[in-house]
């Protein structure tokens, strides 16, 4: 049989569903705890074209500047 929520709205609610566990008449199951949502990325995405072709050319003249002697 497929598993239902149920929601005991006493105390005497919940003692007849135990004693109905105790007939073998249905079974009371703990709840899982559900996972964390994942966290969003703030800094997820690509960069947009115009920032991008900015960035390549700042990248290309730093690179530029340093004299290399290897």
């Amino acid at each position: 049989m497929a598993p239902i929520l149920i929601e005991p709205l006493s105390e005497k609610a919940y003692e007849l569903l135990q004693q109905l566990e105790a007939l073998n008449i249905l079974r009371v199951v703990k709840p899982v705890a559900e996972a964390p949502a994942p966290v969003p990325r703030k800094w997820a995405g690509s960069i947009p074209a115009t920032s991008a072709e900015a960035w390549d050319k700042h990248l290309q003249e730093i690179r530029g500047e340093w004299e290399r002697d290897i």
